[in-house]
C-alpha cells in the first residue's frame, strides 16, 4: 500500500492528487484516502488505516540526567544575576551522547526584568562530540512556569528545558519539560536532574543517638503506658487490651475513633436549647 506525499503547490493552484482509483495521500494536515470511480471522486480525511498497526506517541531518552552539581552552579548564577540586575538570565545545555557528559554555556545576553535576549548565531562552535540540547532560564522573582514566550522559543528546539523561579526566596520553584520530536513531555525536577550523594554525617551528631535498652514484656494487666502516659510499645498492651500485630492495633484504634465520633454526634443531638442549660446548671 503506497502513501503519496502531496507537495505544496505554487500560489493560486490546488494540490495535485493521484489518478489511481484508490490510494492514500499525506498532507500537511494529516492522512487522506482518495477514491475515484464512475460515480464520484472523493478525498476524505482518516483517523487511521485499519490495515496498519496502531502506534502510540512515546519518546525514550538516550542521554543521561543533568548532574546535580552543574544544576546547582546554574542556580547560583541565576541568583547572582537577579541580585545584581533583578532580571532573568539563560544558559544553554550541550550534551555528548557518547560520553554521557553535559556542558553549560552562558551566551552573551541582554537582560531586563522578565526578558532576556541572546543570539544563537553568534555562539562559537561546540566542543567535539557535543550538540546543543536544551536550555535553563530563570524567572527572577516570579514562580517558574512555561510561558507563551517559552512555548514559541522551544517549539522547534528539541531537548531539555528547565525554568527556575522565585529567586528572591530561599526555596525556589521549578518547571521542567522535554521537547522531543517537536512534542512536549512534562517532567518533574527529579526526572531531569540526577540525585547527588549526601554529605557525610557529623560524627558528633551521630554520637547523640544511642539504641534504647531492651525492655521486659509488660504484665497482661498493664495499660502499656509509661510515666506521663507515653505508650511504651506501638502495638503492646494498651488500655487493658493486647494486640498481636501492628495491624491489629491500628484496627482497634480505628474502631475507637468511630465510637468516639458516634458519641460526639449523640451529644450534639442531646445538647439543650439556649436557656435550658443555664437552668440545669443552677440546680446543681
Amino acid at each position: 500500500m503506497q502513501i503519496h506525499p502531496i507537495p505544496k503547490p505554487p500560489p493560486g493552484l490546488e494540490p495535485a492528487l493521484p489518478k489511481e482509483p484508490l490510494c492514500y495521500v499525506a498532507g500537511a494536515n494529516g492522512l487522506f484516502k482518495v477514491v475515484r470511480n464512475a460515480f464520484y471522486t472523493a478525498c476524505v480525511k482518516l483517523d487511521g488505516i485499519t490495515a496498519l498497526a496502531a502506534l502510540k506517541e512515546e519518546a525514550g531518552l538516550n542521554v543521561p540526567l543533568l548532574p546535580l552539581e552543574q544544576f546547582r552552579r546554574v542556580e547560583a548564577f541565576f541568583a547572582a544575576v537577579f541580585e545584581t540586575h533583578r532580571s532573568e538570565a539563560v544558559v544553554l545545555l550541550y550534551c555528548n551522547p557518547r560520553t554521557e557528559d553535559w556542558q553549560v554555556v552562558v551566551p552573551a545576553q541582554a537582560v531586563r526584568g522578565l526578558h532576556v535576549e541572546y543570539d544563537l548565531k553568534t555562539l562559537p562552535a561546540p566542543a567535539a562530540g557535543y550538540e546543543l540540547f536544551g536550555t535553563i532560564h530563570s524567572h527572577a522573582d516570579v514562580k517558574a512556569f512555561h510561558s507563551g514566550t517559552d512555548d514559541a522559543d522551544e517549539a522547534c528546539f528539541d531537548g531539555l528545558h528547565i525554568t527556575i523561579g522565585n529567586l528572591d526566596q530561599p526555596v525556589r520553584s521549578y518547571a521542567c519539560r522535554w521537547i522531543l520530536g517537536g512534542r512536549v513531555f512534562k517532567a518533574d525536577l527529579e526526572d531531569v536532574v540526577a540525585a547527588g550523594a549526601l554529605p557525610s554525617p557529623d560524627p558528633q551528631w551521630l554520637a547523640q543517638v544511642q539504641p534504647a535498652p531492651q525492655r521486659e514484656p509488660e504484665d497482661s494487666g498493664s495499660t502499656g503506658l509509661g510515666q506521663g502516659g507515653v505508650q511504651k510499645g506501638l502495638w503492646g498492651d494498651a488500655f487493658g487490651e493486647s494486640f498481636a500485630s501492628r495491624e491489629e492495633y491500628l484496627e482497634y484504634l480505628e474502631s475507637m475513633r468511630n465510637e468516639i465520633d458516634e458519641r460526639l454526634w449523640e451529644a450534639e443531638d442531646l445538647e439543650p436549647a439556649k436557656g435550658q442549660g443555664e437552668a440545669h446548671a443552677a440546680k446543681h
